[in-house]
C-alpha cells in the first residue's frame, strides 16, 4: 500500500518515480520503529536475539562472497538482512532504556538536583538523580524556589514512595508518563526533611542558556504591555509556556491554532528563511563556508534555549542536513532527511516513539510533502495574491490530513474553524516573531524597543482577540469523539486509499477505502451499542475533593462538589476524559438509578454514601449494602460502619485525609474487608 501510494504521488507531481532502494534511512528507521516496538511489547528470549543476530551477520558477509551474477540475483537478501539487524537494534536499544523500579535504599538518600524548580502554588517541583534512579522532588511553603536550583545537592531524610497510577479512566497517565522518562520514585518534602550540602556547577553552556533565558523573558515582560500578551509572546519566541492563561490557552487549541504557541519546525523554519536573508553578503567565495556555519550554530543555539522538545529538534536535524547538502553541493530527499532526523533521535530516546509531539510533528510534516502540491494545483488561480492564499490554504489542510486521526486519538475533539483561524493567525504570528526578535536586538535602546513592544503587543491582543472570538462561535468545535487504535488504523488505510484513488483512478481502491470506511463505522456502531447498556458509578480521583458520576448509556449524572461540577475547566480536566472514553456526553438529572440519601439503588443493588450532613443508619440495616463509600472525613470507626450495613466493599475518596485512610485500610485488614483507597489506587469503577 505504501509503495501504491508513493507510485500514484509520484504520477501525481509528473515525475518517475525514484526507486525504494534510494531511500535507505527511510527503509532503515522503519526497521528500527519495528523493533523498538517489539521492545516494549513483546519479550524475545536473549538466546533467539543472539542467534538471529549471529545468522543475520553471516548471511550479510556471505552475500559479499558470491560472485558478481548471483549478488545481482540475490540483493534482496542482504536489504533484508540489514532489515533484521535494525529490527535487532531497535529491540536492544528499547530494554536499555525501559528501566525497571529499583527499592530505594533507607534514608538518609543523596539527590541531585537536575533541572530548574517551578512553582504551582505553595509547592515547589523538580527532577533530581540518586544514584538508583532518578526521581520527582516536591517541596512545600518557603522561599525553597531560590535555593533549590539545577546542581544542588540535597540529603532526603524522607522515605520516596513509588508514583502510583492515581487518575481517572480516559485521562492523563502520569504514571506511564513518568515511567517514559525512567523516573518511578516521588517524594513530597516539608521543611526539615531535607538539607542542602552544596551545589555542583551546571555547566558553562548550561549557566549561559539560562542566563540568556532569564535575560529575554526579562525584555519581553518590560516592553510587550498586557500580561496575556507578554505570555503569548513567551511562548511564541521560546517556547515558555508557565504563564499562558489557561481559559486563552484552550481557545486556542478549540480553534486549531495551539501549534502556533508550540514551538515547532515550523517556528525555526521562520528563523532560518531569516538567517538565509541577513547572511547573503556572506556567499562570497572565500568567506562560503562562514554563512552555514553561523546558520547551524544559531539553529542549535535556538533549538537548545527552547527546551529542546522533539518537534523543534526533529526540524533542527532536517535543517542540519538541509544546509550540509547545500555547502557541499548535493542535494537528498525529505523523505530520507526525515527518516534520518528520526533515526537520532530514536537512537538517543527511543520513547520518543510514543511522545504525542513526536507523533504530530512527522505527521504534519509528511502530510505537507505528499499533499501541499496536489491542494495547491487544485487551488490555482492566476491572480499572485490569491495564489499565495492559495498555498497557504493547501498547505494548512495537507497538514491536517495526517494528523487528523492522532488528534482524534489523543485530543477527542476536531476544530472546524482550524482553516479559517490559521489563515489569520499563520501570518499574525509570522510577524509578531519577527517583531519579537527584532525586540531583542534593540531592547539596549529603550526608547525604540518601547515602540515595537507597544507594536507586537497590539498585534498579540488582536490575535488573541480573533482567537478567543473564534472559539465562543457555537458550533466551532466538534468534541468528546472517542475513536479506539484499530480506528485510527482504519483511518490511515482510509487516506492512503483515497490519496491513491484521486491520484491513480484505479476503481479497486475506491472500493477498498469504501470497505475500510464500513469497516470503520461498524467498530463505532458497535461501541456505541455497547456503551448505550452501559450503568457505571464512578468514583473519581480529585485532590481533597469528592466527585462521583452515574453513567447510564450516553448519559450522567453527577453527585459530588459544585466546585468540580460547576466550573468547566476543572470539570474539562477531571470528568469529561472519562465521560469520552465510555461515551457519556449528556447531562441528566433522571436516571435508574434511585437516589435517596443516604442510599443509591440500582438492578437490586444498593450503596451507601457516609458523609458528614447525611444521615447515617441508628439500627443494623435488613438488608447487606453492596458497597459503601465513605467521603468528607466522617468522624466514625470502619468497625461501626460494618456492624450497621454489613458490607463487604468499601471506598475511601480523595476528600478524606490520608492519615485517616491507613487507619480505615487497616481496620478492614482485621475484619477481612474489601476496600479501595481512591487516591492511592486511583478512580474506582462498580458496575450498577
Amino acid at each position: 500500500m505504501l509503495r501504491l501510494f508513493y507510485l500514484g504521488w509520484c504520477m501525481q507531481k509528473n515525475f518517475r518515480p525514484v526507486p525504494w532502494y534510494h531511500f535507505p534511512f527511510v527503509r532503515g528507521t522503519l526497521a528500527l520503529i519495528t523493533g523498538i516496538t517489539t521492545g516494549k511489547y513483546c519479550s524475545v528470549p536473549e538466546f533467539l536475539l543472539i542467534v538471529i543476530l549471529i545468522s543475520s551477520a553471516l548471511v550479510f558477509i556471505g552475500f559479499h562472497l558470491l560472485p558478481l551474477r548471483l549478488r545481482f540475483r540475490m540483493q534482496w537478501a542482504a536489504g533484508a538482512t540489514l532489515q533484521l539487524l535494525f529490527c535487532c537494534f531497535g529491540y536492544r536499544l528499547m530494554q536499555q532504556h525501559t528501566q525497571k523500579a529499583v527499592d530505594m535504599p533507607a534514608v538518609p538518600i543523596p539527590v541531585v538536583v537536575m533541572e530548574p524548580s517551578s512553582k504551582a502554588g505553595k509547592t515547589i517541583k523538580t527532577t533530581g538523580v540518586t544514584p538508583w534512579g532518578r526521581i520527582l522532588l516536591y517541596f512545600n511553603g518557603g522561599q525553597t524556589d531560590s535555593i533549590i536550583q539545577a546542581g544542588t545537592e540535597l540529603l532526603l531524610f524522607k522515605q520516596p514512595s513509588l508514583i502510583t497510577a492515581t487518575g481517572n479512566p480516559g485521562g492523563f497517565n502520569f504514571k506511564a508518563f513518568a515511567a517514559a522518562q525512567q523516573i518511578h520514585h516521588q517524594v513530597f518534602l516539608n521543611p526539615g526533611e531535607f538539607r542542602i550540602t552544596g551545589k555542583r556547577s551546571s555547566g558553562k553552556m548550561a549557566a549561559w542558556m539560562a542566563m540568556l533565558r532569564e535575560k529575554i523573558l526579562h525584555a519581553l515582560n518590560r516592553y510587550i504591555p498586557g500580561n496575556k500578551e507578554a505570555a503569548v509572546a513567551e511562548a511564541l519566541l521560546i517556547g515558555y509556556r508557565k504563564n499562558l492563561d489557561k481559559e486563552l490557552l484552550q481557545a486556542y487549541s478549540n480553534t486549531g491554532v495551539v501549534h502556533i504557541i508550540a514551538i515547532s519546525g515550523m517556528h525555526l523554519g521562520m528563523i532560518y528563511g531569516l538567517l538565509l536573508l541577513l547572511l547573503k553578503p556572506l556567499q562570497a567565495n572565500g568567506i562560503r563556508w562562514l554563512k552555514p556555519l553561523i546558520v547551524l550554530l544559531i539553529i542549535w543555539a535556538f533549538s537548545l534555549l527552547t527546551g529542546a522538545s522533539a518537534s523543534i529538534v526533529r526540524a533542527a536535524i532536517m535543517f542540519s542536513f538541509v544546509i550540509a547538502g547545500t555547502a557541499l553541493n548535493r542535494s537528498g530527499s525529505l523523505l530520507n532527511s526525515l527518516a534520518a532526523a528520526a533515526c537520532c533521535m530514536l537512537c538517543c530516546n527511543p520513547q520518543l516513539l510514543w511522545d504525542i509531539g513526536f507523533q504530530l510533528s512527522y505527521a504534519a510534516v509528511l502530510g505537507i510533502h505528499f499533499f501541499a502540491q496536489p491542494l495547491t494545483r487544485l487551488l490555482y488561480t492566476p491572480n499572485r495574491f490569491l495564489l499565495q492564499c492559495g498555498k497557504m490554504v493547501a498547505i494548512t489542510l495537507a497538514a491536517q490530513v495526517l494528523t487528523l486521526p492522532l488528534l482524534l486519538y489523543y485530543f477527542h475533539q476536531f476544530p472546524y474553524l482550524f482553516l479559517l483561524t490559521n489563515f489569520i493567525a499563520i501570518p499574525l504570528s509570522g510577524i509578531i516573531l519577527y517583531c519579537e526578535i527584532l525586540l531583542l536586538v534593540i531592547s539596549p535602546f529603550s526608547a525604540m524597543a518601547t515602540y515595537i513592544g507597544q507594536g507586537a503587543g497590539f498585534l498579540l491582543k488582536l490575535m488573541n482577540q480573533v482567537i478567543s472570538n473564534a472559539a465562543m462561535i457555537p458550533f466551532g468545535v466538534s468534541d468528546q469523539i472517542q475513536i479506539n487504535l484499530v480506528q485510527v488504523a482504519l483511518l490511515y488505510l482510509l487516506i492512503a486509499l483515497l490519496a491513491s484513488w484521486l491520484m491513480l483512478k484505479k476503481s479497486r481502491l475506491m472500493l477498498a477505502a469504501a470497505a475500510s470506511l464500513m469497516v470503520f463505522s461498524g467498530i463505532d456502531a458497535y461501541e456505541k451499542i455497547l456503551s448505550g447498556q452501559q450503568q457505571k458509578l464512578i468514583v473519581y480521583s480529585i485532590p481533597k475533593t469528592t466527585a462521583i458520576d452515574i453513567l447510564e448509556g450516553n448519559r450522567y449524572r453527577y453527585l459530588g462538589s459544585l466546585v468540580v461540577g460547576q466550573n468547566p475547566a476543572q470539570a474539562r480536566n477531571y470528568l469529561t476524559p472519562t465521560r469520552t472514553l465510555y461515551r457519556a456526553t449528556a447531562a441528566s438529572i433522571h436516571t435508574n438509578t434511585i437516589i435517596r440519601a443516604p442510599f443509591l439503588f440500582s438492578n437490586n443493588k444498593t450503596i451507601l454514601i457516609v458523609r458528614p450532613g447525611l444521615p447515617f443508619p441508628t439500627r443494623p440495616l435488613p438488608k447487606k449494602m453492596d458497597l459503601v463509600i465513605i467521603c468528607g472525613n466522617p468522624n466514625i470507626q470502619l468497625d461501626e460502619i460494618h456492624r450497621y450495613t454489613n458490607s463487604k466493599y468499601y471506598v475511601f475518596d480523595c476528600s478524606n485525609d490520608l492519615w485517616k485512610i491507613e487507619k480505615w485500610k487497616k481496620e478492614a485488614e482485621n475484619l477481612h474487608l474489601r476496600r479501595h483507597s481512591v487516591p492511592d489506587s486511583g478512580a474506582f469503577e462498580f458496575n450498577l
